[in-house]
């Protein structure tokens, strides 16, 4: 008696996970973060009580798309007999995981921030440093580096009093009271954010005191100011250096026919300028010139 129930209590224990197991449909694979998937395929099986390998293993199978699957398809073609769900998941997670190499790349140079929220890309970096260990100081100057222009200069007055968590939150605010741009040029084509605007969307664990506020306001206009008066100098300078070369070249033009003038300017009868102007009363004469060969010198005072 006692073995007939204790045999239908093993024989319950072994079909109730499959049976749980038919309502149960696992989101498809992620191989940008298969760890993550597999932490919620296993909140799932928890919460169907499922327990079996192979249970686990098949649901595992099919839900992976055909380039994934590719990558561990010597274990589904021969399913291994011994804990066939956790030698899946722990190759699934090496085959498809991003290289150390490239996701030290992707934290360094590559990843940006795109259309996501400064917190949002902040989580995405931790998640590529995974367990390695970074100094705070040079991880959050790797943060801060991928923020448009105008929030670095936001910034830059707390970065060192504000842990990276708090500065992400801040950066999200900014953003959205700010216009995003990417360079310091840009930036003076607007004016500054107020700073009553800008402290009533703060949140009060992260806000800035209002002097904080005032002061990088401050910052910010005294830095348009500079940039647009250096922009007028230099204005000033192109305008004054083209109406140099333009005098220049009047004077030069003007010169320049008043030398060549006497030796171009001839009488078609082949008179030089001077004698054609002046006759007898030339005082020179520039050859060739055929006036003293009609023996009317102008320069001979004799025949005067």
């Amino acid at each position: 008696m006692t073995d007939d129930q204790g045999t239908s209590k093993k024989q319950g224990q072994d079909v109730n996970p499959n049976l749980a197991a038919v309502s149960i449909k696992l989101p498809p694979f992620w191989p940008k973060d298969p760890t993550i998937w597999f932490a919620q395929v296993e909140a799932q099986f928890t919460t169907r009580g499922i327990t079996s390998q192979s249970t686990k293993f098949a649901y595992v199978v099919a839900s992976l798309q055909p380039e994934i699957a590719e990558e561990v398809r010597d274990l589904l073609i021969t399913p291994p007999e011994e804990n066939p769900y956790d030698k899946i998941k722990t190759q699934l997670i090496e085959r498809t995981s991003t290289s150390e190499q490239k996701r030290l790349h992707q934290l360094l140079i590559s990843e940006e921030l795109g259309d996501r929220k400064p917190s949002q890309l902040l989580r995405r970096r931790r998640q590529l440093l995974g367990e390695r260990q970074l100094e705070d100081s040079i991880f959050k100057t790797l943060f801060l580096q991928r923020l448009p222009t105008n929030v670095q200069l936001i910034l830059a007055s707390t970065r060192d009093t504000v842990d990276i968590e708090q500065l992400s939150l801040i950066a999200d605010k900014v953003l959205e009271v700010t216009p995003n741009v990417s360079s310091v040029a840009a930036i003076t084509k607007s004016s500054p954010p107020p700073a009553n605007v800008v402290a009533a969307n703060f949140s009060p664990s992260i806000a800035n005191s209002s002097s904080e506020i005032d002061e990088l306001r401050s910052l910010v206009s005294k830095l348009t100011t500079k940039v647009d008066a250096l922009t007028d100098q230099l204005a000033q300078r192109s305008r004054g250096r083209s109406r140099d070369r333009a005098y220049r070249g009047k004077r030069q033009f003007s010169r320049s026919r008043s030398k060549s003038r006497p030796r171009f300017y001839e009488k078609p009868g082949g008179y030089c300028w001077y004698h054609f102007k002046f006759g007898k009363k030339a005082e020179k004469c520039i050859p060739p010139c055929s006036y003293g060969k009609s023996g009317e010198q102008g320069n001979n005072k004799a025949s005067d």
